[in-house]
């Protein structure tokens, strides 16, 4: 019986390796498949920055008994530590690891770095790492050496004790300017972003950029006077001393990061404006974009994220807001006399990017208005009251949805709920091709509305879903992800389940990052790794090939 398992076994791997194929001739969809970018820090497998320094934490004191006091560039004002890299896998810090495999990746190698003012450097964590080299010049202020890690080591926490700012500073005044470049490149160098990541990126036509603008964190709430409006003065610069985590009231990348790699990699930016962002912010931000960007890159342009999800802080922002606008008597929320506070939830987060694709449009100018794609997503499945109703509100309120939109937008991932506790990796996959199937019912019924008002139909967010931190059956959860079979799997949903049924952009979820109880998002675990099997699937499905061919 045994023998006859693997000739079973051995005829379902070459089914899938010759359907695979055939679903490389309808590809590639070159023009329709993006990506969701990780979230910045300093755990990011996929490497972005060339100045590590970029990713850092926030600063502790030397013990680790809280945070340090900052200037307004983030900088520490007093003797600190910070982690530089973290990339264990989860939970090495307190066992047991969620991967069977424990993988981590190699991050080794010699890491030159520079910060103004005076410092003794030290390896605070960091199994076998030390500090070379380190030197004070009094002329330029500057310190400077190197870190080599060995490999092995997966965390990286250094101090910074003794520091000046300048020379009659008091001992313990803390330091500015710190950097810390990856190794292969020069102490001094300019670069932004790293090669490695920018060669990870071209099979993509757009990127977004949800996860780094921390969009599902927003400080305050509304209601919180002084906190709840995000003024343009408030976004953190690109100079600030990390572009990672919330310090100093900053939160998410700087735009000009945004820019930069948009522009880098010839990428259309989907982009998310923040719940918070008030009217000035929203005008300043489409002025940089316009400005900053290439010609004929194109700005998806999205409320917030998941402004549906009860999970998050922007839906209770935007409820909070409708309810407090309808009190105040005029608004077109409750205009037809409805009593419902959910309705006027999802007509404002409508009428909010009715809004915001307005103040575009009219910045980027009639003969460029084309490049602005004001994306309406919400809640795969309630297609209802969730894009039917509201769709029927914007008409009767605003004119045809058209005319203020470009697509409807959902995320239909494939998940293992109606899997057993204890499937195999294979039966985890089969879960999630019947899931695949099955989205199919809500998806076509949103595709109906869309093609109702002439829109376009995207997935803003979609890929394998094994996460929501319940560690029964982990790992054969992740083990699952890395199997060869992953490759038709999302072939199937891509192809199969939604370009040959009309969908249109296929935003997958997410570029690279770690398997763990919480998901295995990735399409790899590292930007070193680009030859997986979630890979193949997106270079067959965009025509293209790997860096390394």
């Amino acid at each position: 019986m045994k023998g006859s398992w693997r000739w079973i076994a051995a005829g379902l791997a070459a089914w899938a390796v010759g359907a695979s194929d055939a679903r490389a001739q309808r590809a590639p969809h070159e023009k329709k498949v993006g990506v969701e970018l990780d979230g910045l820090g300093d755990g990011n497998r996929g490497r972005p920055f060339v100045d590590l320094a970029k990713t850092l934490r926030g600063w502790m004191k030397p013990r680790g008994e809280g945070a340090v006091p900052i200037d307004d560039k983030g900088w520490p004002k007093a003797d600190a530590k910070t982690v530089l890299f973290d990339v264990r896998p989860v939970f090495a810090w307190a066992p047991p690891i969620d991967d069977p495999d424990a993988y981590q990746p190699d991050w080794s190698g010699t890491y030159p770095f520079s910060l103004r003012g005076r410092a003794e450097v030290a390896i605070a964590e960091g199994p076998g790492c030390k500090v070379e080299a380190a030197r004070y010049d009094a002329k330029s202020n500057t310190t400077s050496g190197r870190i080599v890690v060995p490999k092995g080591c997966g965390i990286l926490v250094v101090s910074f004790a003794k520091t000046r700012r300048d020379a009659d500073a008091p001992e313990g005044s803390g330091f500015t300017n710190f950097r810390i470049i990856r190794p292969g490149y020069p102490a001094d160098t300019a670069q932004v972003f790293t090669n490695e990541y920018l060669a990870s990126l071209k099979p993509f036509s757009t990127l977004r950029y949800m996860d780094w603008l921390e969009t599902n964190h927003n400080p305050g709430y509304y209601g919180d006077e002084g906190r709840h409006a995000l003024e343009w003065a408030d976004r953190r610069p690109a100079d600030y001393a990390t572009q990672a985590g919330e310090t100093g009231g900053k939160y998410g990348v700087a735009w000009e990061h945004v820019v930069e790699l948009a522009n880098a990699t010839d990428t259309d930016a989907w982009i998310n404006v923040p719940i918070a962002a008030t009217d000035g912010y929203v005008a300043e931000l489409a002025k940089f974009l316009k400005a900053g960007l290439k010609p004929g890159l194109k700005v998806y342009v999205e409320h917030s994220n998941e402004v549906w999800n009860f999970g998050f802080p922007q839906y209770i922002y935007n409820k909070l807001a409708a309810i407090d606008e309808v009190k105040r008597g005029g608004s077109p929320l409750n205009a037809d006399g409805s009593k419902d506070e959910e309705a006027w939830t999802h007509r404002r987060h409508a009428k909010r990017l009715v809004e915001i694709g307005r103040t575009f449009r009219e910045t980027f100018g009639a003969d460029q208005a084309d490049r602005v794609r004001p994306v309406y997503a919400s809640w795969a499945i309630s297609p209802g009251p969730h894009y039917a109703d509201v769709l029927a509100w914007v008409e009767a309120t605003y004119g045809a949805p058209r005319d203020h939109f470009v697509a409807l937008a959902d995320a239909s991932y494939y998940n293992v709920s109606r899997a057993a506790k204890d499937a195999s990796p294979e039966q985890l996959v089969a879960a999630m091709r019947a899931s695949s199937d099955a989205n199919l019912d809500h998806r076509t019924k949103i595709r109906e509305i869309a093609d109702r008002y002439g829109l376009k139909h995207y997935q803003y967010e979609i890929g394998p879903d094994v996460g929501g931190g319940d560690p029964t059956n982990v790992a054969n959860r992740i083990r699952a992800n890395r199997l060869p079979a992953m490759e038709e799997l999302v072939l199937h949903d891509a192809l199969d389940n939604w370009f040959d049924r009309g969908g249109d952009l296929y935003m997958y979820f997410a570029h690279i990052g770690p398997a763990s109880r919480f998901g295995c998002w990735g399409l790899s675990e590292d930007v070193d790794q680009l030859d997986t099997p979630k890979w193949r699937a997106i270079y067959k499905l965009t025509g293209t090939t790997p860096p390394s061919q």
